[in-house]
C-alpha cells in the first residue's frame, strides 16, 4: 500500500489536472449542446459522460501504477483481443449512421472496437521496435503487416478515418526508432500522391477510388467543392463554419448557441464530432483558443515525458500516445473548419463518447507510467 501511495505521489500532476480541466469543460459544453434537445438520449449525455469519466479515472490509475514494461510485454494479448473485437463488430455489431462500428455488450453498454485497437497497436509496435533490431526494409515490412490487419478490419466497418490514424503513429515511431529515412519517405510520398489523385481524379475528372464507399466519395467531393451538396454531405461543415464564425471573439454566451438550439448543427453531432463548433459559437475565439492551447499543452507534456523516459520503450510509448492524440485533435478541429474532409474522429477529452474517453485515459495512464517509473540516467 505504501508503494502505491508513493507512485501516486510521483504522478505528473500538471498533466493530470490539465486533463481533468479539459474533461470538466467537455461536460459543460456537452450539457449546453444538448440542452434544447428532445428525448433523454441526448439530454442525459452529460451525465453519461460523467459516468464514463469515473470509469476512465479508475482505468487511468490502474494503468499508471503498473510498470509500463508489463503492458508492453503483454502487447500481443492486447493486439489479438483488439483483432477479435474488430472481427466481432463486423459479425455482431450494431449499425448506426450507415456504419457497423459499435459492438453491444449485453445488458451493459456498447463499445467501439476501433478505439480499443489504437492503444493496442501502439503497444504492439513499441514491442516490435524493442525486440527486432533491424531498422531497414524488414522492420518496415513487419510494421506494414501489423498495421494492415487492423486497418483493413476497421475500413470494412466502414471507418476509414479511424484506420488512417494508425499511419502517422507508425511513421513517427519508426522515425524515432531510427528506421532508415527512405523507407519512411515512401509511404509519405504515397499519401501525397493519393491527395493529388483525389483532387485531380475525383474532383476534376469524376473518377472513383477503388474501395471507397459512395458517401466517402461524396465527402471528398464536398471538401473540394462546398457547393456540391450543400443540403446533404456539405451541410454539417457549412453549419460548423457558421457556428464558429458567428461566435466572434467572445461568443454568444453559455446555453445560447443557436446553431445547436435550432437544429442547424445536427443534434447527433453537435456534442461529439462537432463539439468544437459548439464551443466556438458559445465561447467564441477566446474559449476555442483556450481549448486548443490546453490540448496542445497536453500533447507537449506527453512529448516531454517521452524525452525523460528511462529507456527506448518508454520514449516510444509516450511519443506514440502523443501522436495519436494530436492526430485526433488535428483532424477533428480541421474538419470543423473545412481544413480536412469530414470523418468520424472525436476530439480527445472533449467529444462525447464512453469508449473513446476511457481509451484516452488509459493512454494518458501509459504516459504517466513512463513518468512514474523513469530512472535517473
Amino acid at each position: 500500500m505504501k508503494e502505491i501511495f508513493s507512485k501516486i505521489g510521483r504522478l505528473h500532476w500538471p498533466l493530470f489536472f490539465l486533463i481533468l480541466a479539459l474533461c470538466g469543460a467537455s461536460i459543460a459544453f456537452i450539457y449546453s449542446a444538448t440542452y434544447f434537445s428532445e428525448g433523454t438520449e441526448f439530454r442525459n449525455a452529460w451525465m453519461n459522460q460523467i459516468y464514463w469519466l469515473v470509469i476512465g479515472l479508475a482505468v487511468f490509475f490502474v494503468v499508471a501504477l503498473v510498470d509500463y514494461h508489463v503492458w508492453i510485454e503483454h502487447a500481443w494479448i492486447f493486439y489479438l483481443v483488439s483483432l477479435v473485437l474488430l472481427v466481432a463488430v463486423l459479425l455482431f455489431g450494431t449499425s448506426m449512421y450507415g456504419a457497423k462500428r459499435w459492438l453491444p455488450i449485453p445488458h451493459v453498454t456498447t463499445i467501439q472496437p476501433s478505439e480499443v485497437a489504437k492503444p493496442a497497436y501502439i503497444l504492439m509496435l513499441v514491442w516490435l521496435l524493442c525486440k527486432i533490431p533491424n531498422r531497414g526494409f524488414k522492420m518496415c515490412a513487419i510494421t506494414c503487416g501489423f498495421v494492415g490487419i487492423p486497418f483493413l478490419l476497421i475500413k470494412m466497418q466502414p471507418d476509414l478515418g479511424s484506420g488512417a490514424v494508425l499511419l502517422p503513429i507508425s511513421l513517427i515511431l519508426l522515425f524515432i526508432a531510427g528506421v532508415k529515412k527512405r523507407y519512411i519517405l515512401v509511404p509519405i510520398l504515397l499519401v501525397v500522391g493519393l491527395v493529388g489523385f483525389t483532387y485531380f481524379g475525383v474532383h476534376k475528372m469524376g473518377m472513383k477510388i477503388p474501395g471507397l464507399k459512395q458517401y466517402q466519395m461524396e465527402r471528398i467531393e464536398t471538401f473540394y467543392n462546398p457547393d456540391f451538396d450543400k443540403l446533404g454531405k456539405g451541410w454539417m461543415t457549412k453549419q460548423s463554419l457558421i457556428a464558429i464564425g458567428s461566435g466572434g471573439l467572445t461568443g454568444k454566451g453559455y446555453l445560447k448557441g443557436t446553431q445547436a438550439m435550432l437544429g442547424y448543427l445536427p443534434k447527433n453531432t453537435s456534442y461529439n464530432d462537432f463539439v468544437f463548433a459548439s464551443i466556438g459559437e458559445e465561447g467564441g475565439f477566446r474559449t476555442g483558443a483556450l481549448v486548443i492551447i490546453g490540448l496542445g499543452a497536453a500533447f507537449t507534456l506527453c512529448l516531454y515525458v517521452s524525452s525523460q523516459a528511462a529507456d527506448n520503450a518508454g520514449a516510444l510509448l509516450a511519443a506514440g500516445v502523443s501522436t495519436l492524440l494530436f492526430t485526433h485533435f488535428f483532424v477533428n478541429i480541421g474538419m470543423t473548419m473545412r481544413v480536412v474532409p469530414v470523418t468520424g474522429i472525436p476530439l480527445p477529452f472533449m467529444s462525447y463518447g464512453g469508449t473513446f474517453l476511457v481509451i484516452c485515459f488509459s493512454m494518458i495512464g501509459l504516459v504517466q507510467s513512463v513518468w512514474i517509473h523513469r530512472r535517473t540516467r
